[in-house]
């Protein structure tokens, strides 16, 4: 395993970025002595959208030569300007009439592109394109089979320096999925707001102060005058008051769905996850036992993964768990 930063300037335009990405990943492969060039990738944001939807039931070749046509309802984009994929989940019978649940994939092309350009620019030929919450779900089925994961669904929050991917894992299919733009960089930004600084050091004092939880330990700031470890606190409390009103919106539509559905845990993964406290902090707000992805746990191996890094490469790790043509 292995992981480079960007290495391209905050301000830095499109192409320059992809310069940089395209060097990291080409130095990367070299300095590991990987030869394998087949590579998987995933999608998430704005670009990128997932609907549970009901299709007249077709076989999987029928579906796919007029999926354009059964899709475009559904989708909020030009159909001509997306990439569709779609999985069949289950056939069933509604209102007397033969029907399979799907869960559909679209994802615009010039995101398509772009990455494709990225992956082939470093000589690498990407075989999987995959979306970040269902590469998650091939973490929690893989965890599944080595432990028990107890009654009610889990739900997945991925929290990422631009991006929170929401999902929420039903029986090992995921049933709802859902992106955000409260994340990491969000608390950065509140950060800098709050102590007028760049966002190199706004970084550091997240990482290193967090968000009080404990009353005891909020008092003892107050009458050591810890104004950066207060103000932090508070800049990041407010986010993540925003990020669990829109988690409650997402868990009050799934219990929607069923009178049987509850929500037994919360995984945190991405790089925000060990943010301190902030796994206590969502628990006790909404109320369901919170804990740290760590998706090594089933590997031989895994332990050689830094604790801290470890829930950043959620999507990365249920990216190595694929296999070429399983979609077949």
């Amino acid at each position: 395993m292995g992981q480079s930063p960007l290495g391209a300037k905050a301000d830095a335009g499109p192409d320059e970025k992809k310069t940089a990405v395209v060097n990291i990943l080409r130095a990367f492969f070299i300095e590991k002595g990987i030869k394998v060039k087949e590579v998987a990738t995933a999608l998430s944001g704005n670009s990128v959208i997932v609907r549970y939807v009901k299709f007249p039931r077709l076989t999987k070749n029928e579906l796919m030569s007029t999926l354009a046509t059964e899709a475009e309802p559904f989708i909020p984009f030009d159909i001509n300007e997306v990439q569709l994929g779609f999985h069949i989940l289950a056939e069933i019978v509604e209102d007397g009439q033969k029907k399979m649940e799907t869960v559909l994939v679209a994802a615009k092309r010039d995101l398509v592109s772009a990455r494709l350009e990225i992956l082939q620019g470093a000589g690498l030929s990407p075989t999987i394109m995959d979306v970040d919450s269902f590469a998650l779900e091939n973490v929690h089925e893989k965890a599944a089979k080595d432990g028990a994961q107890g009654a009610g669904a889990t739900l997945y929050l991925n929290i990422g320096h631009m991006v929170t991917n929401l999902s929420i894992v039903e029986n090992g299919v995921t049933r709802v999925v859902r992106d955000m733009f409260i994340s990491g960089n969000t608390m950065t930004k509140a950060i800098m707001k709050a102590f007028q600084c760049d966002a190199a050091k706004a970084e550091e004092l997240k990482h290193s102060r967090g968000i009080f939880v404990d009353p005891a330990e909020k008092e003892k700031a107050l009458a050591d005058g810890d104004r950066d470890g207060l103000g932090v606190s508070q800049a990041v409390g407010q986010v993540a008051r925003d990020l669990v009103a829109e988690v409650h919106r997402s868990v009050d539509f799934y219990l929607s769905q069923g009178p049987d559905r509850s929500i037994g845990r919360i995984m945190l993964a991405g790089g925000t996850a060990r943010l301190k406290n902030l796994d206590k902090h969502l628990a006790q707000e909404l109320k369901v036992p919170v804990a740290v992805l760590d998706p090594f746990a089933f590997a031989k191996g895994g332990d050689v993964v830094p604790e801290g890094v470890a829930p950043a490469l959620g999507v990365a790790a249920g990216l190595a768990l694929r296999q070429n043509r399983d979609w077949e």
